[in-house]
């Protein structure tokens, strides 16, 4: 099976930007950590203030599924439920 790649796209609410970025700077370390995780980068929009944006590639679904069961993920979404403005979230496959 090959590696899923994630490109995660967070538009923070108005005023919220500073505190979003604290949250999504704090699940990095442990993200990397995971067994599955082959990279776990974070960016931020050089155009648009509060855009953030996770690259992030996985060995498999299985490393995928441990990550979004992992209870730093749990931490993470329960922390920046109300700072998200917007969220997408794509799974790809390198071509």
């Amino acid at each position: 099976m090959s590696a899923i790649t994630i490109n995660a796209i967070l538009t923070a609410k108005p005023g919220k930007e500073d505190l979003l970025l604290k949250e999504l700077q704090a699940v990095l370390e442990p993200s990397r950590a995971e067994a599955g995780c082959v990279q776990y980068v974070l960016h931020e929009s050089m155009e648009k203030q509060g855009v953030f944006v996770f690259y992030e590639i996985w060995k498999d679904e299985e490393a995928l599924k441990a990550h979004v069961e992992a209870d730093h993920y749990k931490n993470y979404r329960e922390k920046t439920a109300d700072l998200v403005a917007e969220r997408q979230v794509f799974r790809l496959r390198q071509i």
